[in-house]
Order: C-alpha cells, then structure tokens, then sequence
C-alpha cells in the first residue's frame, strides 16, 4: 500500500513561490497518495494559492489570533533547534507543536520545504517516517548566510534524500556535503497545462511579475527597458506584483519619463491570461531557486529575455532558442535582446514557439512520475 505524504510548510496561506509550487505538487500528488499539508502558521484567512480538495491542511500555530497563557510561555524561550537558525520566529512553542505533530506521524515520507524544518523533522519525526528535504532557494544563497550554512551542515546528512531544482545546485551540495544522502533534481511543476497554440506576441507589451523586492531586480529591468522605450513608444513594460520596492520603483519610473510606458498593476488574479496577452516575458532577478514564472511564460508561448542569475534560468532558457539569456547584472545586454525580441516579429514567434514546444518538460505527469519514483524508492 503506498504510504501518506506529508508537506511541512512555514505558512501555507502566504504569497509567494515557495507556496505556490508547494500546494500545485501536493495537488497533483492528491491523484496518487494520501496527501497532507502541515503549515506551521496561518497569518491568512485562507491560502493564496488553490488547495486541492483532496488535500488536508493542518495548521500549528494560527498567527491571526494571540496565543493562550501557556502557549506564551513557551513563546518566550528561546528554540531548542540548534545550530541557530536565521529565522527569528522559532521558538520554544514552535519546537512544542512541531515535536508534538512530527512524532505524530504514521509511518509515510514528510517533505520538508525549509533549513529550519528539515533539522526539525530529522531530529522528531516518528519512527518509520522517511523525510525527504526540498529546497526552494539555491546553494549560493543559502551558503552565503553562514546560519542557514549551518543549519544545512546538520540537517541535510541526517535526511533520506535532498531535491533541489538545479543540477547545478545539485553538482554543489554533492562537493560541499559529500556524506548527504541521495541528493536529486526534481523540478518544479506547472500550475496547469500548456496553451493549445502559443500567444499571438501581437499586443506590444512586455511581462514580468514578482514581489517587488531588491532581490527580484526590477529596478535594473526598468533601467533596460528605457532605451527600448525612448525607441518605440507603442511598447509598454507591465510589472506585476507587490511589495516594498513599489515606492523606488514609481519614483524610478516617474525619473526616467517611462509614466506612459511603465505599469504596476499589482498582483494578477488570472496570471494565464495576462501571459496569453503578452508579446515577451522578462526576468532580471538577483537570485532565484528555480522561477516559476518562465516556465509559466514558456507554457503561454511567450518567448524568454533573462539574466543568468544564481539559480534557474541558465537552465530554462536555451539563449537564442527560446528567448535570449544575459549576463547577470548586464542591464545593456538586456536592453539589447529585449530590442531584439521587439523589434523582430518572426523571432518573437519563433521563440515563442520553441518556449511553447520546452514547457512540455515541466507539466505535471512529468513531475509527479520524478516524485513518485523517489517516494517507491524510499518505501522499498
């Protein structure tokens, strides 16, 4: 009998890719396995992003309300996990309930989606429980902060397997802890199934979409749409998102007269449709795990301009295949290909074909054969 999963999550009502990619897998695997999703917070009402119906939301500590005289109490000692992770939020009633519902768990596998929680399952989980960690971000971040380096020194060898998404983080996390277990590359789904046709590319606007933050990059993907601006005043650059850097970026925008050109429009409630009505998909992103959103883009037929960040797009863009991959932090090589892309209309759509033909790799069958392959493998 295949065994249940379990997905252990810091908060699976919030925004961002981590959820989002989380509740898309545990979705698809609801057709295959007994599926649950331990939230260790609740700060929202109800998830961002679609829950599967067959899918069990639990949540530890809901946030929205305050916590009961022993529960405070435990909040404020310090966490019991050490090396000390980077996230502050831990504490002593975070170990309580995690210990409490980890060495709850019948015998199955739990994913683990953080460095803090994947310490925190090898150290409680029931006995008979495989765990497997799966990490969202990439090896050159997470080492670049010398807590979450530590965290994942102690973790990652005491795990059953590693996923990362990039063979280049894998190539990394096999020199640096070359006594962890099996570490693999699964990559990270499509939320649905690619277009029958690819995009028209007809309606002279470029897409990109993120929380507005430093380390999304926008403020660079303005500055390299402004000469492509200044040359074609009917293109307009659409950014889709919120965050803390809106107010720098309309002043950005409002200082290099791009006001009729540059649009926020905040977050998209039907992201498909706005990829269906895009003519190009742009990424200038300091770092990524693995972005969700070109793949996305490649599924609409919406050809690729991107900078090599660490990590993912070196690995989704096949430069002058489907979209063209820069440099990282090379803002006028990136002007340079997005006017390119614009200003030629038989390679937008050739690109855009090829992205539409690429995505194929990311649906979901594919993704869920790669996990329920390594879940066979646990359970033998």
């Amino acid at each position: 009998m295949d065994r249940p999963v379990t997905f252990l999550m810091h908060d699976a009502t919030g925004h961002g890719g981590v959820a989002r990619s989380v509740l898309n897998l545990a979705g698809h695997l609801a057709g295959h396995r007994d599926v649950r999703v331990v939230s260790l917070f609740r700060r929202h009402d109800e998830p961002a992003y679609a829950l599967d119906p067959r899918v069990r939301l639990e949540v530890l500590l809901d946030v929205r309300r305050g916590p009961g005289p022993v529960d405070r109490f435990r909040q404020r000692r310090p966490t019991g996990l050490r090396p000390t992770p980077s996230e502050q939020h831990l504490t002593g009633l975070t170990d309580h309930l995690l210990r409490k519902r980890l060495g709850a768990l019948e015998p199955g596998t739990v994913v683990s989606t953080r460095p803090s929680l994947h310490l925190a399952a090898t150290r409680w989980a029931a006995p008979g429980v495989r765990v497997v960690g799966q990490d969202h971000k990439n090896f050159p971040t997470r080492f670049a902060n010398r807590r979450q380096a530590a965290l994942l020194r102690a973790a990652v060898p005491r795990l059953d397997a590693y996923v990362v998404l990039t063979h280049a983080d894998a190539a990394d996390y096999r020199r640096e802890l070359p006594d962890a277990p099996a570490v693999r590359v699964i990559r990270n789904a499509l939320p649905w199934t690619p277009a029958r046709t690819p995009a028209a590319l007809d309606t002279k606007v470029v897409v990109a979409a993120g929380r507005l933050a430093r380390e999304k990059g926008f403020g660079r993907m303005v500055d390299a749409f402004a000469p492509v601006a200044r040359a074609h005043p009917d293109w307009q650059l659409h950014i889709h998102g919120e965050g803390t850097e809106r107010g720098p970026l309309l002043q950005k925008v409002a200082r290099l007269g791009l006001d009729e050109q540059v649009r926020l429009p905040g977050y998209a409630d039907d992201f498909r449709s706005v990829l269906a009505g895009a003519a190009a998909y742009a990424l200038t992103s300091r770092a990524e795990g693995f972005p969700m959103v070109l793949i996305e883009a490649m599924s609409a037929g919406v050809p690729l301009v991107a900078m090599d960040c660490p990590r993912g797009p070196g690995e989704i863009v096949t430069d002058g295949a489907n979209g063209f991959l820069v440099d990282d932090g090379d803002v006028a090589g990136f002007s340079e290909a997005l006017r390119t892309l614009v200003e030629d209309d038989e390679l937008r759509r050739l690109c855009g074909r090829q992205a539409h033909e690429d995505s194929r790799a990311y649906v979901a069958d594919v993704v869920v054969a790669d996990w329920l392959d390594l879940f066979a493998r646990l359970d033998s």
